[in-house]
This record gives C-alpha cells, structure tokens and sequence, in this order.
C-alpha cells in the first residue's frame, strides 16, 4: 500500500512495514518513556498518538516535548481540549476537573498553543484512519463500549481499519459482511475481507484491570495487529502526582489498571 495522502506534520511516503499506536497518555511520562524505548527495540520508526497526552498525570509538558522532539503525529482528546478551553468539562467529575484545572495552569504557553492545533482525525495510506474517540462525530468524543456503537462507527468509515483510543479499554472489532466480533488473544490476523475498529488502550491509566502500559502495533508484512503491555516505574509517577498535590486517586489508581 502507497500512501497519497500527508499526515498533519506533512509527511507523504509509502506505508512501512509496520507502525505502532499509542494514546491516552495523561501526562504520564514515566509510561510514555518505557512504551517508546519498546518501540524503539521493536524497530517501528512510524509512530501514531491518538490524542489525550495530558489530563490526570503529573508530567504534560515532559509528554509533549517528547512527542514534539520525535515528531509523533498527534492528535486532539478531549483532556487536550479540556486543558485548553476548547471543550466543556461540566459534564467531567470533580477529579478530572481538578486535573483539569492543573494541567492548564502548568502547561507552557508553547505546549497550550500546540494543544490548539491538533486535529480531530487522520489518514495516512487511504487504508487507515486514525481518530481518538469514534469516527462517529469525532469533535463530540462519543465511546464505543458496545456492538451497537462500534456498529454505528463502521458507517463511517470506509478505510480498512480505525484506530481509537478515550475509552481506556484495548479491543479489536472486526465486521465482516455484516457480522461484527472480537477475536481474542493479544494478536490478531488481518482478513483480507474484514475491515476493523481498534482501540489501542492508554499508555497513562490503563482501565482494564492490567497496570500496564499498553500500545499497538500492525505488521503489514506479516499482517497481523498485536497489542503490547509494557511494565512501567509506576511508583515514580504516583509520586509526581502526589508531589504536585493532584488528587490521591489519580495516583491510587494506576496501581490496579482501572
């Protein structure tokens, strides 16, 4: 596959033999270092961020000059647009408006600005879509937990596979004809008659009960989507949290993965 399209940093180049995904990172930096140095032992130079890099965690700006040093296409998350007033958080709980709060006091005016400008979707190869709630209207941050959303979500999209991430919860949908399912396992085929919707999971606060970090990659040689867990320093990022006075169950919770 041949790329005719440009990414938001204006890339334009083949498709590589494999690319990995990351997203909900949540200021969590120690998370984000161990999740790159991965994928950076796994040899993927092509990296996606599906958006919500701050909100929760101690660290937004270490996250986003990573981010911007590498030269990651990133996209817009709702804690992006929280952060910086695009979005209505009175629908957020006290926590995340705590957090809110937060992370827009302490990010730097450069890192505020480049929050602004990040898009709502991407393509990259007419064969993949990237967005970080659903392709069902992007900008409103819908979930998809339910076949009936992820049924909603197919309708829009004509690209072989979505990748999505703001539920925190790693899975793979694939529709075939008009038959959706969730193959299991942490690896997964590509069908040549499938298309699919995946959610890559949070590299800052997983939510499925595993603590670890987790990210995917796609191998288009092999053809095969593969998710990764990776084992973090999850007590130096509770003491970030806990040194910048952010609400104890931001810290708690990373230790149990919900």
């Amino acid at each position: 596959m041949t790329s005719n399209n440009s990414d938001n940093n204006g890339h334009e180049d083949a498709l590589p033999a494999k690319i990995a995904i990351i997203s909900d990172i949540h200021g969590n930096f120690q998370a984000l270092t161990a999740v790159l140095e991965v994928i950076d032992q796994l040899g993927i130079g092509d990296i996606f961020c599906l958006g919500d890099v701050v909100g929760y965690g101690a660290q937004p700006n270490e996250c986003i000059d990573v981010l911007r040093k590498r030269d990651i296409p990133t996209l817009a998350g709702n804690h992006d647009h929280a952060a910086v007033g695009m979005t209505d958080i009175t629908f957020f709980n006290a926590v995340a408006k705590e957090a809110v709060h937060w992370t827009r006091e302490n990010l730097s005016e450069e890192n505020l600005e480049w929050l602004r400008q990040r898009p709502y979707t991407f393509e990259r190869d007419p064969s993949l879509l990237f967005v970080h709630a659903s392709p069902n209207e992007p900008a409103e941050w819908n979930y998809v937990l339910t076949y009936g959303q992820a049924r909603a979500s197919f309708e829009k999209f004509d690209q072989k596979i979505c990748f999505i991430g703001h539920s925190h919860q790693p899975a793979i949908v694939q529709r075939k004809g008009e038959e959706l399912f969730c193959p299991e396992g942490h690896e997964a085929k590509i069908d040549p008659d499938s298309q699919y919707l995946i959610n890559v999971g949070s590299v800052g606060q997983p939510r499925d009960r595993n603590p670890a970090a987790c990210f995917v990659y796609v191998d288009f040689i092999e053809e095969k989507i593969v998710f990764v867990r990776v084992d973090y320093e999850i007590a130096a990022a509770q003491g970030a949290i806990r040194e910048q006075g952010l609400p104890e169950e931001l810290a708690e919770r990373l230790g149990y993965g919900w």
